[in-house]
């Protein structure tokens, strides 16, 4: 089986990504291109594969028994797609394009060999995975526990942390159509588009189309007390300077034990000693 090259401190996200693609090509899987609006794999299909997202913008959704569609999650450029199938021999979802899109297929089987995992590349993929995490904690929060009005709110600015403009502060281009924002936080079509008319009355936002400017973002956080999602750029290179900072914060603290707490650690050590022998 193809190996990747040992990872080093020097590893970029771009380099590890570059790496699992030469080393895909090896297996003659070059990436794959869809149209927008195809269902690229159903709810119970085969998971014979992960997905990096190379290109586009696509979502993750379940259909209930009524005939209800639940958006799971919004992926692009960057993103994992079957974390949740690496466990089960069926798919938990299905998975259509929000636009033309590229994914790069990545064998189950191919995932789970330690040839292809180096360290460098196990920590990528990690790191994608509690960026999902830290999206669907956010997600199941504010279905579960939010207003309307609010659920919209915290929507809107995931969307921007996730997928606002690069030129344009507090501009984010929204990919879904507004019966798909309901699908997304359990509102009908007619909720959203009462909600996002009020924003706009009341100077939150101002709509351009398929975007949104956030007008008052700050205030916006403030009414539900929002905290931005800050993912690193740079994973490699983001966690060694935190662990360093980490380090140095913990030499820099005494911690002063009292003198009774001590006497009562070394004679349960003692005993412990005295049990043994």
């Amino acid at each position: 089986m193809p190996s990747l090259p040992a990872g080093n401190n020097n590893d970029t996200p771009l380099s590890v990504a570059a790496a699992v693609q030469s080393t895909l090509l090896r297996y003659s899987l070059p990436p794959v291109t869809f149209d927008r609006g195809v269902d690229i794999q159903h709810e119970g299909d085969r998971a014979d594969f992960l997905y990096l997202v190379k290109s586009g913008f696509l979502y993750s959704y379940g259909v209930l028994p009524d005939g209800q569609r639940q958006i799971i999650f919004l992926y692009k450029e960057g993103d994992m797609v079957g974390f949740t199938d690496l466990g089960s021999a069926r798919s938990m979802g299905s998975l259509r394009s929000l636009s033309e899109c590229v994914l790069q297929p990545i064998p189950i089987s191919a995932f789970l060999s330690p040839s292809f995992l180096t360290p460098a590349i196990a920590t990528f993929f990690l790191h994608k995975a509690a960026e999902m995490q830290s999206v669907l904690i956010r997600s199941i929060v504010a279905m579960g526990r939010m207003a309307a009005r609010e659920r919209v709110i915290c929507l809107l600015l995931m969307l921007n942390d996730r997928f606002g403009s690069t030129t344009e502060k507090d501009e984010v281009h929204i990919p879904l159509t507004q019966s798909e924002l309901g699908d997304l936080i359990g509102l009908t079509n007619v909720s959203i588009s009462k909600i996002l008319s009020q924003l706009s009355t009341d100077g939150f936002i101002e709509r351009k189309g398929n975007r949104i400017v956030l007008r008052r973002r700050l205030e916006m956080q403030r009414m539900i007390g929002y905290e931005p999602l800050r993912f690193s750029a740079d994973i490699l290179t983001h966690n060694a300077r935190r662990t360093h900072n980490a380090v140095d914060r913990l030499r820099s603290r005494r911690i002063n034990v009292p003198a009774i707490s001590a006497r009562v650690a070394q004679d349960r050590v003692d005993q412990l000693k005295g049990g043994d022998g």
